[in-house]
């Protein structure tokens, strides 16, 4: 990363909105990437070959499933460790940037929207106390323990307060919006609840029927051609694109993406569309020299783009993506 890119960083963190996108790539090695899996499910449907596509459907839950189960139930898996230690050193780095802004003029606060379904994020936050996480679910009292879910909780702002001395400290906050559902999100009529528990998944992956009430009951968004009507069907996934939008519009905005391919298209759109504000700035991590050349060809009448990339037999692993940040925020303190 050359210095004035280094440079142009360091401004956003300090006086900037700060926004990152993280796609299936952030969650290795403990959950597969997708590849092209929307590709086959299209294949499979536009066939008529249902029963095929549901259980490829069902077999892409399960990588996620599973390895969540784990983390849920605090069993020991290695690659669940890997991927935790990554996403830690990411909310603490992106406590630190919220730290040492500089100006009081906006919030102290970063947006991570994220297409994954797991919750190594929300497990991630415990190694961060001092720094709310919010996923968008009230948490007022309620005798029923009824957590539902709202686009409308975020971007909140909280403060610390004295009664001796008269202080008021806002609060460092990351909204996490997760523009795909997640595993931790429980559909009831036109709410969606909390819950957090290990889902059994079926014996010997199931029959077709049953393949297909679990696939029903997921709070997802599923890799399928349709998803995109699907998505502006539902009013909760809806307003989370529509919060992306609105992000990327606001002046002197940075999206900083990793793990994220831009093969979604309703996002891919979204975000091109809103590279027509000039004061937004897209940094793309790309994992290896092929993912560069992609998002060159994608991105290239922009001048607002810049791509982060190793060099050509190398790899930009999520470390690296940490090392990066800090390195940058190291410098602003020097």
């Amino acid at each position: 990363m050359g210095e004035e890119l280094r440079k142009r960083l360091l401004r956003s963190f300090q006086s900037g909105n700060i926004n990152f996108l993280l796609g299936s790539g952030a969650s290795l090695p403990a959950i597969p990437t997708a590849g092209p899996i929307e590709a086959e499910i299209a294949g499979l449907i536009s066939a008529g070959r249902d029963e095929e596509a549901y259980a490829k459907m069902y077999a892409f839950l399960e990588t996620v499933h599973a390895p969540t189960n784990k983390l849920i139930n605090d069993e020991a898996d290695e690659g669940n460790r890997a991927s935790l230690r990554c996403y830690e050193a990411l909310l603490k780095t992106i406590e630190e940037i919220l730290l040492a802004r500089r100006t009081t003029i906006l919030p102290r606060q970063a947006t991570v929207f994220t297409t994954n379904y797991d919750l190594f994020l929300e497990k991630a936050s415990a190694a961060c106390p001092s720094t709310i996480l919010n996923d968008g679910f009230s948490r007022s009292p309620s005798l029923g323990h009824r957590m539902e879910y709202s686009s409308r909780n975020f971007f909140r702002a909280t403060y610390n307060t004295g009664n001796l001395y008269d202080y008021r400290v806002e609060i460092p906050c990351i909204n996490l919006i997760k523009l795909h559902g997640s595993l931790s999100w429980l559909k009831d009529k036109d709410d969606i609840l909390l819950r957090v528990e290990a889902v059994k998944l079926l014996d010997n992956d199931g029959t077709h029927e049953e393949r297909r009430k679990f696939i029903a009951a997921c709070a997802v968004v599923l890799p399928q051609a349709a998803k995109f009507r699907e998505t502006l069907m539902d009013r909760t996934y809806y307003d989370l694109l529509r919060i992306y939008a609105n992000s990327l519009d606001r002046e002197n905005t940075v999206l900083i993406t990793f793990g994220f391919s831009f093969g979604d298209e309703h996002i891919r759109d979204i975000t091109m569309r809103a590279l027509k504000n000039p004061t937004l700035r897209l940094m793309l991590f790309a994992f290896n020299s092929a993912a560069r050349d992609r998002f060159a060809t994608l991105f290239q009448q922009y001048s607002n783009v810049e791509i982060i990339a190793p060099g050509d037999e190398d790899e930009l692993h999520f470390e690296h993506f940490n090392d990066s940040l800090s390195r940058i925020l190291r410098a602003g303190q020097g």
